[in-house]
């Protein structure tokens, strides 16, 4: 049976003055890898154009995660309950001035699915929106088939889900960080990977292209100085 691929886009330009704090859900790992390749597939082509890139914000993934899932019963950008899409964010106690979504359903691997969406105007504009900060994707899966959203935000009131020397996404810069590329190193030594393509960029402080014990180095060295009070950023601790 032939598989069915459909795509969808979304904007919206309402503004909402809701500012509380994201409620405590996180998105399903077993689609972060998805997840952070997507990403990187829409900064390749916002770079190429010139744009900045976007960070992943754990906010957009539960919001694009829930949406995922709501979108094998009905596929649209109006949700099973009637409402807007762009209202799965604030029930999460989100906030934003520019939002907007791309959906997908039939793509088995990123590439096809980041393809599909350059190839059509509407979705290509989300993803090349000038005034976009941040993104999310969600992944869901009902038989063969797999469903894909992106939501964007201009990135109000959101955070990066990583930064420089913080490759486990929890927030802090220490030696569990430190042992993730010490790993990743000794696996890249015999052909192997233990980390995506996202917690490669970010763990690559040097921008040598190698995840290296360097990299290890300076991560422990800031995690000492953090542990001492120190307040800088990391960057300092790069030569």
């Amino acid at each position: 049976m032939r598989l069915r691929h459909k795509i969808a886009a979304f904007i919206s330009a309402a503004v909402m003055i809701c500012c509380t704090a994201a409620a405590a859900v996180s998105a399903e790992d077993s689609y972060q890898n998805q997840r952070d390749e997507v990403i990187m597939l829409v900064n390749e082509q916002r770079t190429a154009q010139g744009l900045g890139e976007l960070y992943e914000s754990e906010l957009l993934n539960q919001a694009a995660q829930i949406r995922a899932q709501e979108i094998i019963t009905k596929f649209d950008h109006i949700r099973p309950d009637g409402r807007a899409s762009y209202t799965v964010l604030t029930d999460l106690n989100g906030s934003y001035g520019l939002i907007g979504e791309n959906i997908a359903m039939g793509f088995s691997t990123e590439k096809a699915v980041m393809d599909a969406w350059m190839n059509s105007e509407g979705h290509s504009k989300n993803i090349l929106h000038p005034s976009y900060r941040a993104m999310g994707v969600g992944v869901a899966v009902q038989g063969r088939s797999v469903y894909w959203v992106q939501t964007f935000s201009d990135g109000q009131g959101m955070t990066p889900l990583y930064f420089k020397g913080n490759i486990n996404r929890d927030g802090i810069i220490n030696t569990e960080d430190a042992a993730l590329v010490l790993k990743e190193a000794a696996a890249a030594g015999t052909g192997n990977s233990i980390l995506n393509r996202m917690q490669k960029k970010f763990s690559d402080l040097d921008q040598d292209q190698l995840v290296s014990a360097g990299d290890a180095s300076v991560i422990l060295r800031y995690a000492a100085y953090a542990g001492a009070g120190g307040t800088g950023g990391i960057e300092q601790f790069i030569e």
